[in-house]
């Protein structure tokens, strides 16, 4: 996909996008519940996903105030478990999480990621960040990546500090607005279809669905773009 370098503002994902989730999710797993690991073998993949579709679904209750973050971090370990005739408890799900946590201190961009943003920030591209979660979380995860060398303060949006969230497209419009794109073409570039692709639809901006986890989409739509490697971005 060409991308005008002059006049087009991208904003990014953090998690899975930016970074590979995966690999902190499967160490997690083998360190805290490896006979779950060993059990799902090969199927830790499809595993994971089925817990990023889960608590795509579940973050709608959490911004109702109807689940807390902790609740809706287990539950989505507890509804792919039974979805491959698992059980994961309450105790389990709260330690799996504690474990992923401490992973994720350790994680780092791929090289297609640095190579991308190197080339955004020497082109002056306007580049961004819209990211779910927690203020504390999703900070720690920015510094431990060394966003901060290629993104600016202002334009890096947590939606707990903002207190708008993904999918509610007011993010998006909220973002636009602060951030004075009004004369740019907005990309959002995000893993996930409920959040970052329904999110960003009929707005402002144009979602590009990051699908490398080759994911079916929720249903048929037009006015997006698909890709599965960030390669396949062309910024000219």
């Amino acid at each position: 996909m060409r991308i005008d370098s002059t006049s087009s503002a991208i904003f990014f994902d953090l998690d899975d996008t930016l970074y590979d989730l995966m690999a902190p999710f499967a160490s997690a797993l083998q360190k805290e519940l490896p006979h779950i690991s060993q059990t799902l073998g090969n199927e830790i993949d499809s595993f994971f996903s089925a817990t990023r579709q889960y608590i795509d679904g579940l973050w709608k209750e959490y911004l109702k105030g109807e689940k807390t973050l902790q609740e809706i971090r287990i539950e989505r370990y507890q509804l792919a478990a039974r979805d491959f005739n698992l059980i994961i408890s309450t105790d389990e799900g709260k330690r799996l999480q504690e474990q992923y946590e401490a992973e994720q201190a350790k994680i780092s961009l791929p090289p297609d990621v640095e190579a991308l943003l190197r080339e955004l920030n020497d082109k002056d591209v306007c580049i961004g960040i819209i990211t779910n979660g927690t203020t504390e979380g999703q900070t720690n995860k920015i510094k431990t990546l060394e966003l901060d060398q290629y993104f600016s303060d202002n334009h890096i949006f947590i939606s707990n500090e903002i207190g708008l969230a993904k999918p509610q497209p007011e993010i998006f419009h909220f973002v636009h607005e602060r951030c004075q794109l009004e004369n740019y073409r907005c990309y959002y570039i995000g893993d996930s279809w409920n959040l970052d692709v329904e999110g960003a639809l009929h707005t402002n901006w144009y979602p590009i669905w990051f699908n490398h986890r080759h994911r079916d989409p929720q249903r048929h739509t037009e006015g997006y773009l698909e890709i599965t490697n960030l390669r396949q971005l062309d910024i000219v």
